[in-house]
C-alpha cells in the first residue's frame, strides 16, 4: 500500500541518517521515528490518533519538536515538545510531560479528570451489581496476545496458503483476497472502529481489544466453511457470509467469506467486527441481540452507506409493523431475533440515537454495567419502554404500535 511505501522510505532515510544527541525525550522518541504511533495528546487535551511520526528536531542537547503526518493527510506538521502531554506506540506510554502554560494544562488535565472519574464510578456500579470489567492490559500483555493471533494465523495458513496478513493499528486482516483490493474493506474496519469510540465516548487510540481484532476474510465460501469446520468447529449454514467469535477470555475472531456484492462484503465486515466490539467495550455482560444486531446494522449504513441491504430489510419491516401493530413475538427478549425484525431493529437504533446521541450511549453503557436493558433505557431517555415504542411508531405510521 502506498501508506506503507512512504513509512519504508521514512524508516530508510532516519536509519541512514547519524544519530542525534538529545535528551530523555528524544531517546524515547527517535526510535519510533518512521512507525505509526498510538496517539499523542497535548496539554489541551486535543489528541492525535494514529500518526505517523516523521521526524524528532533535536536543538543542541534537547528535543524542539516532533513532525507528524496525520492519518490521511499528506503533509506534515510540527509540534512542540512542550506542548505535549503524552506519546503512546504499541500500547505504551513512551512520553510524558508537565505541560507548561496554566490555560492548556488546565483544559487537558480537567479532561484526563473526567475521564478517570467517570472510569472510577463506571467501576463501582458494576461491582455493586457484581459484574466484572475487562481488565486493562500492560503493553506487553497486548503484545504478547498479538504475537498469539500471528501464530494462530500461521496455523491456519497451512491448510489455506494462499492468505496473506495485513496488519492495521487495530486489526490483523488475513485474506487471500489480492492486496491491490482490501484497502477500501480495511478503511471500513477502521472507520467502524472510530465511529463506535466516538459513539461511546472513548478516546481514540485507546486499546479496545485484546490484542487486535482478526479478521479472516476467504474469497470463496467453501473456504470459509472449512475453515469453520475445522478451526473453530462451526458448521455454518447455507447463506452465512461472517461470523463474529467472541471468547470469555476477550479474543475476538472474525471469519467470512466475500461473496458477489462487494458493497454488501464491505458492510458485513463492519457489522460483524462491530460485535466484537460491543463484546470488548467496559465488560463481558452481553448485549439484548435486538440491540445488538440493531447496533450493528446501524454501524454498517454509517460506514458503508452504498449497500442497499439494510434499507431493503427497513422498508420490510416497516410493512409488517404496519400490518401488525407490533415489533414481533419475543423481539425484546429472544436470544436471536427473527430474519424480519433485523429491519425493525435497525430502525429503533437509528432512532434512539436520532433523539439522543448522549443518551442511547448511557443506555448501551447500562446494559454493561449490569443493567436489564429495559431499566437502562428507561434511566436514560426518562421515560417508560411502552412510550418510548409508541414515540417510534408515530416515526412509521404506526402510533399504536406494541412491544
Amino acid at each position: 500500500m502506498k501508506a506503507r511505501a512512504a513509512q519504508v522510505v521514512v524508516v530508510l532515510a532516519a536509519l541512514a541518517a547519524p544519530p542525534a544527541r538529545g535528551d530523555a525525550a528524544s531517546a524515547a522518541l527517535l526510535p519510533h521515528v518512521g512507525a505509526t504511533l498510538d496517539v499523542i495528546e497535548l496539554g489541551t487535551g486535543r489528541r492525535f490518533v494514529r500518526p505517523l511520526l516523521e521526524k524528532v528536531v533535536v536543538r543542541g542537547d534537547r528535543t524542539d519538536s516532533v513532525r507528524i503526518i496525520e492519518e490521511g493527510e499528506r503533509k506534515p506538521i510540527s509540534l512542540r515538545l512542550r506542548g505535549i502531554a503524552k506519546v503512546v506506540a504499541n500500547r505504551e506510554v513512551i512520553y510524558a510531560a508537565e505541560v507548561k502554560g496554566a490555560a492548556a494544562r488546565l483544559s487537558g488535565q480537567l479532561a484526563r479528570d473526567r475521564r478517570a472519574r467517570d472510569l472510577a464510578a463506571s467501576h463501582a456500579r458494576m461491582e455493586a451489581r457484581r459484574v466484572t470489567p475487562w481488565r486493562e492490559l500492560s503493553a506487553a500483555e497486548h503484545a504478547a496476545e498479538v504475537r498469539r493471533l500471528e501464530a494462530f494465523v500461521e496455523l491456519v495458513r497451512r491448510d489455506f496458503p494462499a492468505l496473506e496478513l495485513h496488519e492495521t493499528h487495530e486489526f490483523l486482516f488475513v485474506t487471500d483476497i489480492p492486496e491491490a483490493e482490501i484497502e477500501p474493506y480495511v478503511a471500513s474496519l477502521d472507520s467502524m472502529h472510530d465511529l463506535l469510540c466516538d459513539l461511546y465516548g472513548i478516546p481514540r487510540g485507546e486499546p479496545v481489544w485484546k490484542g487486535k481484532c482478526l479478521v479472516i476474510a476467504f474469497r470463496q465460501e467453501r473456504d470459509f466453511h472449512a475453515f469453520e469446520e475445522r478451526f473453530m468447529r462451526a458448521a455454518i449454514p447455507g447463506g452465512v457470509h461472517g461470523l463474529c467469535h467472541q471468547a470469555a477470555d476477550g479474543r475476538v475472531v472474525m471469519a467470512c467469506h466475500r461473496g458477489r456484492d462487494l458493497s454488501s462484503f464491505a458492510h458485513m465486515l463492519v457489522h460483524e467486527t462491530s460485535h466484537g466490539f460491543n463484546h470488548r467495550w467496559m465488560s463481558p455482560e452481553r448485549l439484548p441481540n435486538w440491540l445488538n444486531e440493531g447496533l450493528a446494522e446501524w454501524v454498517g449504513t454509517q460506514v458503508v452507506p452504498t449497500s442497499r441491504q439494510v434499507p431493503a430489510k427497513e422498508a420490510q419491516a416497516r410493512a409488517f409493523m404496519q400490518a401488525t401493530g407490533s415489533l414481533g413475538p419475543g423481539f425484546l427478549t429472544a436470544p436471536n431475533i427473527q430474519p424480519i425484525q433485523y429491519g425493525i431493529a435497525s430502525q429503533l437504533v437509528k432512532f434512539l440515537v436520532a433523539r439522543d446521541r448522549k443518551r442511547f450511549a448511557t443506555f448501551v453503557r447500562g446494559i454493561k454495567e449490569g443493567m436489564t436493558a429495559e431499566d437502562s433505557l428507561e434511566a436514560a431517555f426518562h421515560g417508560s419502554l411502552n412510550e418510548l415504542v409508541a414515540a417510534f411508531g408515530e416515526t412509521i405510521g404506526v402510533p399504536t404500535l406494541k412491544p
